[in-house]
């Protein structure tokens, strides 16, 4: 289980920099191939995360109830996300780029719009709802103190989205810091199944 648990961690730590690294090429080029790599970085840290989280709550023996609730909270971030990104990838950017006129309220990286708001709910509402659900169920105090703090600014990112885009960014800091520094903690812990 140590094995795994390390695995996990550190394709965690490596996955969330490089979405922070795919972020910053394109917030630095604006280029369309940046923004395809930072969309599919997205969806693959929602892969990534799933399987983190769910690895650090079977070895620090979360319960079969709480395991199973954190699997459809992470699956919904990954579902959610990667209806939205591939939908911008595969239809919304193609039809933009042959000169349809697309609806800013379809587009990716505008508020308000569909796909923002299936993103801020896989985000903000899904990870939060994960957060959580590892803060009830967890046994490792220091686990269980990250995950609530993560949950908290997920939610709060969450529902502040509708009232200003700009405050989503707490929510960002929850699931992107948040999971990078939950990582970095697993893969330095000694470990011990409890």
């Amino acid at each position: 289980m140590k094995h795994k648990l390390k695995k996990a961690a550190a394709a965690g730590i490596i996955c969330e920099l490089l979405y922070f690294l795919s972020v910053t090429v394109f917030l630095l080029t604006k280029h369309d191939i940046a923004l395809t790599v930072w969309e599919l970085m997205t969806v693959a840290g929602a892969v990534v995360m799933l399987v983190g989280m769910l690895v650090f709550s079977e070895a620090y023996s979360t319960g079969a109830i709480h395991r199973r609730l954190l699997t459809v909270s992470l699956a919904g971030t990954m579902i959610v996300t990667s209806v939205a990104h591939f939908t911008s990838i595969g239809v919304v950017r193609p039809l933009a780029a042959q000169g349809a006129a697309i609806p800013e309220y379809l587009k990716i990286g505008t508020f308000p719009s569909l796909e923002m708001t299936l993103d801020y709910t896989a985000w903000g509402f899904f990870m939060g709802a994960a957060f959580l659900i590892m803060f009830l169920g967890i046994k490792e105090k220091t686990l269980k103190n990250i995950s609530v703090v993560c949950s908290v600014l997920c939610f709060i990112g969450f529902v502040d989205s509708f009232f200003n885009e700009n405050l989503w960014y707490v929510a960002v800091s929850g699931y992107g810091f948040g999971f990078l520094i939950m990582c970095i903690y697993v893969l330095k812990k000694p470990h011990e199944k409890k």
